[in-house]
């Protein structure tokens, strides 16, 4: 087409969105995405139905859901406000051993008998771990008081004994709380248990640790502080009784079933699930921020799969979390999207990280934003159309 030509079809179609009634405050018109043409390589592309779960699956989506009634450590203390990367997978529910207890999982079985599920927060005061403060919150749920009384006391002394923690120490007004340390070290462990739970709690000071510097009384305070919010959250849950675990649907709006399953490679990764606004902001290294976007986006559930779905109360909010989620910085430079997937976002990390993947790609259809990473640019391109595509099918 000659250049006059291509110039009056551009009007022509300029026109035409006019005369559709679209006013000056309309968005402009979404690309008309065709999923047939989607490069999705051997990823699946269909919605799926999440049937009733088998046992240990139901003990994993009962973790997942303790997280909603967990504080974040930000709101515990308002310094650590530095998670884990997300994308190196968390440790965040689990239902075979706590992994900052490094215990094995005959160890820990053998002192917490009745044991359920837990769910693991952990955040840092600094960016740098090596000179930070690490707060570390667990809550592990057990079948009944008593095995939760138990578990408490043989848990803490096999702490003490593995750690070589030698002096008990009292916290304040939790008198039931057993705590240890061993002098001249600023490490702090804590077991409480309260009704079901137990309540773990773990203070590092990395800073002193390096300089050789003790202030137990304000890893006390701090264990304190957790312990006196986390109690008072806890009272909103309500545990479903173990006969009746498998009995709980684990999707919800069927989440679940429109997430990109995680492929064989993925599986070192922390298990899939399904948490809601407060467990999602477990799984952000970026909480401060991501606390107001999801506010603002109107988030209320997040999948972690193969990669992250997040809803939103509506395609405008879905498509705050595709641009901020995607934004370019010191760290990230922006590169093109699959060609059949214009609306995608996706960039490059500048740095060699073994922690961070490379390549990250985000996408919004109506409701939903899918977030996928990948070392590989046609794995992240093909991860995020996959992605799309069953999006687009489940509507």
């Amino acid at each position: 087409m000659r250049r006059p030509l291509r110039t009056l079809a551009a009007g022509l179609a300029i026109l035409s969105v006019g005369a559709a009634g679209c006013g000056p405050d309309s968005p402009p018109p979404r690309p008309a995405i065709d999923i047939s043409r989607l490069d999705v390589g051997s990823y699946p592309t269909a919605p799926r139905e999440i049937g009733k779960p088998r046992f240990d699956h139901a003990r994993l989506s009962e973790g997942q859901r303790l997280g909603g009634f967990i504080p974040l450590p930000m709101d515990i203390n308002p310094r650590f406000i530095f998670q884990p990367y997300s994308e190196t997978g968390p440790v965040l529910a689990f239902i075979e051993t706590l992994y900052s207890l490094n215990l094995s999982v005959d160890s820990f079985k053998a002192n917490a008998p009745g044991f359920i599920a837990g769910f693991d927060g952990l955040a840092y005061s600094e960016n740098d771990v090596s000179i930070a403060t690490s707060l570390s919150n667990a809550v592990l749920l057990f079948a009944d008081q008593q095995s939760a009384t138990s578990a408490a006391a043989t848990l803490a002394q096999a702490i003490a004994t593995k750690q070589g923690l030698r002096e008990p120490v009292g916290i304040g007004e939790h008198p039931a709380a057993l705590a240890f340390w061993k002098p001249g070290t600023q490490e702090l462990y804590s077991f409480q248990a309260d009704g079901p739970y137990v309540i773990y709690t773990e203070v590092k000071d990395q800073a002193k640790i390096a300089v050789g510097t003790t202030d137990l009384p304000a890893m006390v305070s701090l264990v304190q502080q957790s312990l006196d919010m986390v109690g008072a959250r806890l009272h909103g849950f309500r545990p479903t009784p173990p006969d009746k675990l498998t009995d709980v649907p684990i999707d919800h709006d069927g989440m679940l079933g429109r997430s990109l399953p995680r492929p064989n490679e993925d599986g070192w990764r922390n298990p899939p699930g399904l948490y809601d606004r407060t467990g999602a902001l477990n799984l952000s290294s970026d909480p401060v921020r991501d606390k107001k976007l999801f506010d603002e986006a109107g988030v209320d559930w997040l999948v972690y799969n193969a990669g992250y779905l997040y809803r939103a109360e509506s395609r405008k909010g879905a498509q705050l979390i595709r641009d901020s989620h995607s934004a370019p910085s010191k760290l990230y430079r922006r590169i093109d999207p699959p060609k059949s997937l214009p609306t995608a976002r996706c960039r490059e990390f500048r740095l060699t990280d073994v922690v961070t993947n490379r390549f990250h790609c985000t996408a919004s259809y109506d409701r939903y934003t899918a977030e996928v990473w990948s070392n590989q640019l046609i794995d992240v391109y093909q991860r995020i159309s996959a992605q799309y595509a069953i999006l687009a099918k489940a509507t």
